[in-house]
């Protein structure tokens, strides 16, 4: 035991004597002298000694080449799979796990593409700094698509239900334009109503061009078939709503009834047709002809009677309701002819709205619901910053020897920073890209398999992120590269020893 003690004792003097330091420091300085005369050139030649420097070994071909053939194939089958859901929604729910699976076992195959499209605008851009961020990216797969996968199944799932949100949005407006055809309209926040002789009272201000009330009912004709019908005031409708009369004409609606081209076409009705019923609540029959074929927006179809028409409440059971009133204002007199409105009723229960007051009104129901939505976001963007940093932290150890080989041939601590914070930022946009392009493909498909849904899209010309009175709040979302940054900042504070270290090198 005493022998090897001297023995380690001699062997550590050799080690650690002055000539040993000296020789070694000399020939250092000689080796590297030269190179700090040009960075650049010193970089290039050391690519080898890099190689050999690294401790991890990289994937090999042949096993990025089963795991690319695996993806491919569950990827396919996952793309099949989702362009089947469009006839039917259920198989979304086998669809998307199985696209998402193929695509995080795909990934390594896409980071290469990626990063070799990145290659040549980074080299532009960040010069020798964007190459070196590009293959330290590309240098191990795996491990570059383990950090995107993260933030990819993320942003998948927000964006897939927020696309969903802005296409129901977007049904939701285009219903409101097609109803909301005249300059203003009274309606009643719920469980009140909207008195009978509302119509009649804006009506009389001196602003208010044409008014009609719209109350819808049935008019029941035999057995269980009952015609929808809407009563309207047959002067001044065709003023308000976009109503195109075929044969006929609505003049001689107060004693008769108007009825679709198609309502017409399916129960063999013609113009002068008597229509037998009773409206809902009454009980009474009657007939009433038909004066008028007519193409008009679907809350006023299949068939129009006058308002006057409508049993009175002495003589029925069921009173039809006063859904509406619509108003056109005097050119250039909608804001006035509002408040004057505001001013007579004066009634906090009845809303008088614009078209754009009744847009904001219908999307408004779906705004707590994206807040959510974008909550969600904001944590994926959080857990995938983690993932970087993760990722980088590992990067740093592992390439330890490495960053202090490029460290003494001329790079400076600057410059390691700014590698690292490059390569985090390519590897966050690869996620991130890769999460919205698939979220928005499963939306779209989503909302292609309910019918009359069209697609929209969160950050479309109306959508959601772009609506006024909402830009302000959103334009503070994170983008697709803050992880990265975040990523790249939180590692290069954790490392500045070793980067401390690597000066002294």
């Amino acid at each position: 035991m005493a022998s090897r003690r001297r023995n380690r004792s001699a062997s550590y003097r050799r080690r650690h004597s002055p000539s040993t330091i000296m020789n070694g420091t000399q020939a250092t300085i000689t080796a590297t002298m030269p190179l700090r005369c040009s960075p650049r050139s010193a970089i290039r030649s050391g690519r080898r000694a890099v190689a050999v420097l690294r401790t991890v070994e990289p994937s090999t071909a042949s096993s990025l080449r089963r795991r690319n053939t695996i993806g491919v194939a569950v990827t396919v089958c996952g793309a099949l799979l989702l362009g089947a859901a469009t006839g039917e929604t259920n198989i979304l729910f086998i669809a998307v796990p199985v696209l998402l699976i193929g695509l995080i076992v795909l990934t390594p195959l896409l980071g290469l593409g990626v990063t070799g499209l990145l290659r040549s605008p980074l080299i532009r851009l960040a010069g020798i700094h964007g190459k070196l961020a590009v293959e330290n990216a590309r240098r191990n797969p795996r491990r570059t698509a383990a950090t995107a996968a993260t933030l990819m199944v993320g942003l998948a799932m927000v964006t897939a239900v927020t696309v969903a949100v802005a296409s129901l949005n977007r049904m939701d407006e285009q219903e409101v334009d097609s109803t909301m055809t005249s300059d203003l309209r009274i309606t009643a926040v719920d469980f009140a109503e909207v008195g009978d002789d509302t119509a009649a009272r804006v009506a009389r201000l001196a602003d208010a061009e044409a008014v009609t009330p719209i109350a819808d009912t049935y008019f029941d004709l035999s057995g269980h078939d009952s015609l929808p019908v809407t009563a309207v005031n047959p002067a001044t409708v065709e003023q308000l709503t976009p109503i195109t009369v075929r044969k006929g004409s609505l003049a001689r609606l107060g004693h008769g009834i108007a009825v679709t081209e198609a309502t017409a076409a399916a129960r063999g009705w013609r113009l002068g047709s008597r229509v037998t019923g009773a409206f809902t609540g009454t009980g009474e029959r009657t007939g009433l002809p038909v004066v008028a074929l007519y193409d008009g927006p679907e809350n006023l179809t299949p068939a129009l009677v006058a308002d006057r028409s409508l049993p009175r409440t002495g003589g029925a059971t069921h009173r039809p309701s006063v859904d509406a009133v619509l108003v056109k204002a005097a050119p250039g007199r909608t804001d006035a002819l509002r408040e004057e409105i505001r001013r007579t009723l004066d009634n906090p229960a009845l809303v008088v709205e614009d078209r754009a007051d009744a847009r904001e009104a219908v999307t408004a129901r779906s705004a707590p619901f994206l807040n959510i939505m974008y909550a969600m976001l904001g944590v994926t963007v959080l857990i995938g910053a983690h993932g970087v940093v993760n990722t980088m932290g590992m990067a740093v150890f592992e390439r330890d020897r490495e960053i202090g080989m490029l460290r003494a041939i001329g790079l400076d601590r600057r410059g390691v920073a700014s590698v690292l914070r490059i390569e985090s930022v390519t590897i966050s946009l690869l996620g991130s890209a890769l999460g919205i392009a698939v979220g928005s493909v499963i939306g779209a498909v989503a909302v292609l398999g309910q019918e009359g849904v069209p697609p929209g899209h969160p950050v479309g010309q109306d959508g959601p992120l772009l609506r006024r009175g909402r830009r302000d709040r959103y334009a503070r979302l994170p983008v697709a590269g803050a992880p990265g940054r975040a990523g790249a900042d939180v590692e290069g504070h954790r490392h500045g020893r070793f980067m401390e270290c690597a000066d002294v090198s």
